[in-house]
C-alpha cells in the first residue's frame, strides 16, 4: 500500500502528458494598421466597424504544444542598388497547453515598415524602421488576446505620386483554439449506459383476461 499513491500519481501524469501531446493548438492572427488616437476594440470582429482601419492579413497556423510557429505578412520593396527589402510583420509564437486546459504563450513580433524615401539627381535614400515587441500570457481556448505594439509610429505612404508620412499603430489580435486528434477522440472511454430497473418496461401492458368457468347442464 505504500507504493499505491506514487503509482497513481505517475499514471495520471502519463495520461495527462499523452493528452497534451495529442492535442494541437491553432493560432489565428489578425494584423491591422490603425490611425493614431483611434479607440481600439477589444474583439477582432468589431475591427471592421472602426473607421480608418486597414486590415493587413488574417493568417492561421497549427502547431503542437510547446512547439514554435511563425506567421509572416511580408512584402518586398525595391531598394537603391537593385536589392529588395522585406517590409511587414513577422510573428513567432510558442503556445503550450497547461494542465487545466488553458494555453500559455510567449513570442516576439517584428514590425518593419518604410519610414521614408528621397530621390535626387545624385542621391537616392530609402529608410526603414524595425520595431520588436516581446510578449507572453495565458488564454482560454476560443478566446482572443489584443496585442498592442506600443506608441504610434510614422510610416511613409504614397498618394498621387507624393510621399506622405502617416501616423499609424500596429494592432495584432491572437485567437487560440485547441484541436484534439481523431485517434485521441476514439481512445476516450465511452460512458456506460444507465441500467433499467427490473420489473419495468416501456409502453403499455395488457392485464391477463380471466376466463369464466363453464356451467354444466
Amino acid at each position: 500500500m505504500k507504493f499505491l499513491r506514487p503509482l497513481i500519481a505517475s499514471s495520471l501524469l502519463a495520461i495527462a502528458t499523452h493528452c497534451i501531446a495529442a492535442t494541437s493548438i491553432q493560432v489565428s492572427a489578425k494584423f491591422a494598421d490603425v490611425p493614431a488616437g483611434t479607440e481600439i476594440p477589444a474583439k477582432p470582429e468589431l475591427l471592421a466597424k472602426t473607421k480608418g482601419v486597414d486590415v493587413l492579413s488574417s493568417p492561421t497556423v497549427v502547431t503542437g504544444s510547446g512547439k514554435s510557429a511563425t506567421i509572416e505578412v511580408i512584402q518586398n520593396v525595391s531598394a537603391p542598388g537593385g536589392s529588395e527589402v522585406p517590409l511587414g510583420v513577422s510573428l513567432s509564437i510558442t503556445p503550450t497547453l497547461t494542465e487545466n486546459g488553458n494555453i500559455a504563450f510567449s513570442g516576439k513580433a517584428v514590425d518593419r515598415f518604410k519610414h521614408g524615401q528621397r530621390d535626387g539627381e545624385s542621391l537616392t535614400v530609402l529608410s526603414c524602421v524595425a520595431r520588436e515587441v516581446y510578449f507572453k500570457g495565458t488564454a482560454a481556448s476560443g478566446t482572443s488576446i489584443l496585442l498592442n505594439t506600443g506608441a504610434p509610429t510614422a510610416a511613409a505612404t504614397k498618394k498621387d505620386g507624393t510621399t506622405q508620412m502617416k501616423s499609424r499603430e500596429l494592432v495584432i489580435y491572437l485567437t487560440f483554439k485547441t484541436i484534439t486528434s481523431e485517434s485521441e477522440k476514439k481512445s476516450e472511454p465511452k460512458k456506460p449506459e444507465p441500467k433499467k430497473k427490473s420489473g419495468t418496461s416501456s409502453g403499455t401492458t395488457k392485464s391477463p383476461v380471466k376466463k369464466k368457468p363453464s356451467s354444466k347442464n
